[in-house]
């Protein structure tokens, strides 16, 4: 997981996007009006009483609220090149590259249901809100079950109590999220990779917040399906290796000018530097690389980058 600064997102937002929202919700608003005189024809027809009346029209209003959200998928569909820019093509939570999914976003709060809380509408309010939108690959956002692991974010929102959940616009809890959020500039720090490729909290203290939110993170975003782990570990070995010869090269006296020696550390360079499109994973690459910053060409990689 790497920084993502929403500020800067918002800067590259489409010129029209408030009329392409607003559209977007007078759409949904209509076709509840519509649910609710339908719903009001039908009680009438079958006599039902008031309390019947009243609850049915609830039930239909919110039924037709969410089929018209979906059917605006295009809203929030529209942003993700935009979003992909932002990490350079890579999931927010994960550093992986996406090439695979159509509809690459995830609503941090999601827009249907919340898988915590039962009787959580949703945080429907937010479903053409940009800033809820994260750029995420199948993996962190897709459940998914592997033979070793589980995960994928779907309607998962789980928050710590006191204070709990907003279930409407209204709402103002201060909502303390148990999850990673690539937005919040201090959440990535809270995780880390251990030598085998695998995420782990960059906490020990089991009771603290800091460490609950990156374990639940770690498995809502399936952040150690097993291939992901394998990418990461094999990271680590190949930053071992080149390590190792570009060291023997020195003590054999060649120069840091040398091509090889330049070679190296410029594979070095793009392992970890995020805006390169043909590595992933690179916040570990970083963590991983800092084993060695003992190294005085090690370090000054590190600095610059």
């Amino acid at each position: 997981m790497r920084y993502i600064d929403i500020d800067e997102v918002e800067l590259d937002l489409p010129e029209d996007w408030d009329e392409v929202v607003e559209a977007a919700w007078e759409y949904v608003s209509r076709k509840i009006a519509a649910a609710e005189i339908a719903t009001n024809a039908k009680a009438d027809e079958k006599g039902w009483d008031a309390q019947k009346r009243s609850e049915q029209i609830e039930i239909e209003k919110v039924k037709a609220r969410k089929k018209a959200i979906s059917a605006k998928s295009n809203v929030w569909s529209q942003l993700s090149d935009i979003l992909a820019k932002h990490s350079h093509g890579k999931c927010w939570y994960c550093e992986s590259n996406e090439l695979r999914s159509d509809n690459p976003i995830d609503h941090f709060r999601p827009k249907g249901k919340v898988a915590e809380c039962p009787d959580h509408p949703g945080y429907w309010w937010l479903a053409f809100e940009w800033s809820n939108y994260r750029y995420a690959c199948t993996y962190c956002n897709s459940r998914r079950v592997e033979v070793e692991t589980a995960g994928g974010k779907q309607d998962h929102f789980p928050v710590f109590t006191p204070p709990d959940w907003n279930r409407s616009k209204d709402d103002n809890n201060a909502e303390k999220p148990k999850l990673l959020d690539p937005s919040d500039e201090d959440d990535y720090k809270l995780l880390t990779f251990n030598k085998n490729g695998e995420a782990c909290p960059n906490c020990s203290d089991e009771d603290s917040e800091d460490y609950q939110k990156a374990k639940e993170s770690i498995d809502k975003y399936h952040l150690n399906h097993e291939p992901t782990k394998k990418a990461r570990k094999a990271i680590r070995q190949r930053i071992k290796q080149i390590i190792a010869s570009t060291n023997n090269l020195l003590e054999d006296g060649m120069d840091m000018k040398s091509i090889q020696i330049k070679s190296n550390k410029k594979e070095l360079i793009k392992m970890i530097r995020p805006s390169c499109t043909t590595t992933k994973f690179n916040t570990a690459a970083k963590l991983y690389l800092r084993e060695f910053e003992g190294n005085a060409w090690v370090k000054e990689i590190l600095d610059r980058d």
